[in-house]
């Protein structure tokens, strides 16, 4: 049966979150970055490249106006007419009379056409008419003058179409992809660091100290980062392992002289009664030093299936001796988890030694427990309730704390106030979650929430 360990899923739960929020920041910030400074390159490109064309297409234009002129000044009347249409052949170039008659629309006002107007004007010392259409017919029409006659010239109208060029939008496109996959490498470059960092705190935090990181690569912040991780690891590790060892000293010469107590009240007290409560008084200590060592063990749980139902009938039997505790197991429901099944024995006899002390009602003379199985995508739950007097609203997320006792109802019985914050503890050491109702008609209500098996079976689930 292969086992999984929650320090195997731990980090990569971290990691999501890092490459999520983090990595993706940085990113965005990087492509940010970038994206502006080609914007302004861009724009500058694009400013610089105007003015370059208008001053060629301003070129183009005097320089094709003077040519006309010179052509048709030097040029015979009777010929004129000759040289108009040899332009027409030779440099599609159309000159024709402007005649008072002419239905002329005005060129569209940009930026761009205002420029080029100024600057042709400035070339030739004289305002020109420039028009988008003459007589129905669109073009670059340029209206001038030789002498006392007016002309019109006619030009192609893509002169003066304001373009960058098919190469430098390519060359746009390339440097934006470009930037992109920089920006993803900058970033994974930035962020790593940060995410074996957060991968070996969270081995840590599962109580595996040996993950360590590089202290030879990288810059010397992250080296130094990475030396001053390491030592803080050794150092808890060494504090743990003493803590491991004192609190086993501490049960064995705890219960070494409570072993002697009871043998010497068995052997010398002769009233009946008073020796009963001095054995029952040593008993209670004892399990008191179990509470106490149940919570602060540190091991990491081995995550492995685990049939619920079938572990709460076991559990049903071992505790069968317990003449003032009936358990019923609701069966029917399957329910594998993901759980440590001596860490789940240990949390269902605590729910259980719980109701026992503290769910019986006034009148009865023993406590009733029911375990009923609930079913939803990703996890699956055990429920125990008790029908006793249950918990104030406000008291219900309290009782998991260490030490806390609820009000006197519930807590006439002696106990260590440390059972529920086992059971709390033990299952999110499990990656599981446990949750405190009071129930319907009275009573305690536990649900202890487990990562579902993923080779469980699929069936209807349960709904609450």
């Amino acid at each position: 049966m292969a086992a999984h360990s929650p320090v195997e899923a731990r980090p990569r739960r971290w990691l999501g979150q890092l490459s999520g929020r983090l990595y993706w920041r940085t990113f965005v910030l990087i492509v940010a970055l970038l994206s502006v400074s080609l914007a302004a390159w861009f724009q500058s490109f694009r400013v610089q490249q105007r003015k370059q064309q208008i001053e060629q297409t301003a070129r183009q234009i005097t320089s094709l106006i003077d040519l006309t002129r010179i052509a048709l000044v030097h040029s015979a009347p009777q010929y004129r007419n000759a040289l108009l249409d040899e332009l027409v052949r030779r440099e599609d170039i159309y000159i024709y009379p402007r005649q008072p008659g002419d239905r002329w629309t005005p060129m569209a006002r940009t930026d761009f056409t205002r420029q080029l107007a100024a600057s042709v004007g400035a070339r030739l010392h004289e305002s020109l008419t420039f028009a988008a259409s003459v007589n129905d017919q669109s073009g670059l029409w340029i209206g001038f003058r030789i002498d006392q006659d007016r002309y019109w010239l006619l030009l192609d109208p893509s002169r003066i179409s304001v373009s960058l060029g098919e190469t430098w939008l390519v060359g746009g496109a390339l440097a934006t992809l470009l930037a992109l996959i920089g920006a993803a490498v900058i970033a994974g470059f930035v962020n790593r660091p940060l995410r074996d960092l957060s991968i070996a705190t969270a081995y840590v935090r599962e109580g595996d100290f040996s993950h360590q990181l590089d202290e030879t690569s990288g810059t010397e912040e992250i080296r130094e980062v990475n030396r001053g991780f390491n030592r803080m690891a050794r150092a808890l590790q060494e504090i743990d392992q003493e803590r491991t060892l004192m609190l086993a000293g501490i049960s064995h010469d705890i219960r070494t002289p409570l072993a002697r107590l009871r043998l010497e009240a068995e052997l010398s007290v002769p009233d009946t009664r008073a020796r009963d409560d001095i054995v029952g008084d040593i008993e209670q200590a004892d399990s008191i030093i179990n509470k106490f060592m149940e919570y602060a063990r540190s091991a990491s749980p081995v995550l492995q299936r685990v049939d619920l139902p079938e572990l709460a009938l076991r559990v049903q039997n071992e505790l069968g001796k317990w003449g003032d505790l009936r358990i019923r197991v609701e069966l029917g429901v399957r329910a594998w988890a993901l759980a440590d099944e001596l860490e789940m024995r240990r949390v269902l006899t605590n729910l259980l030694e719980n109701a026992r002390r503290y769910g019986r009602s006034p009148q009865a003379e023993y406590a009733e427990v029911e375990l009923r199985f609930l079913r939803r995508t990703g996890e699956v739950a055990v429920e125990v309730r008790d029908h006793g007097p249950g918990v104030a609203a406000e008291q219900l997320q309290l009782l998991t704390r260490p030490f806390y006792r609820g009000d006197t109802a519930r807590t006439s019985a002696k106990g260590t106030g440390l059972g529920l914050a086992i059971v709390e503890r033990t299952v999110a050491r499990m990656r599981g979650r446990v949750e405190l109702l009071n129930a319907p008609g009275g009573g305690l209500l536990v649900r202890v929430w487990l990562p579902r098996d993923p080779g469980d079976l699929p069936q209807i689930e349960s709904r609450y």
